[in-house]
């Protein structure tokens, strides 16, 4: 196995949060969970207590890295149909970074950033050094 499969396989704790002023069509669990492959690990946050502007319609997910690039699909696909926004919160051990997903953003791009900074997380900091 290479390090690469080994980072692929490596969980991630993702909250999505969508923004509208109405509710969608179709919520944004609904739309990931249409793929098989996310129905178990992506659900509903507790709700309440969300940011001002956000719904509280937040949902968690705990997935391999690996299965990043399709949910980032899916969840470009579903800003774009429904013309908003939404937060992800990407987190992996103690590095937690924030990116925002509205229609300008590339899916491909979202990933890049989403992988550094998971790569920033894996790297030891000077402060580790002995």
């Amino acid at each position: 196995m290479t390090d690469s499969d080994s980072v692929a396989r490596h969980p991630v704790r993702l909250t999505i949060s969508p923004r509208h002023r109405q509710p969608p069509p179709i919520s944004l669990l609904d739309w990931i969970r249409r793929n098989p492959q996310y129905q178990p690990v992506v659900r509903q946050a507790g709700g309440g207590g969300g940011r001002p502007g956000f719904t509280d319609a937040v949902l968690i997910a705990v997935l391999a890295q690996g299965l990043l690039p399709g949910l980032f699909n899916l969840l470009q696909s579903w800003v774009d149909q429904q013309r908003t926004e939404a937060s992800v919160r990407i987190q992996a051990g103690d590095t937690e970074v924030e990116l925002q997903v509205s229609g300008r953003t590339d899916s491909a791009r979202l990933l890049a950033q989403a992988t550094e900074a998971l790569r920033a997380a894996r790297e030891p900091g000077p402060d580790t050094a002995d």
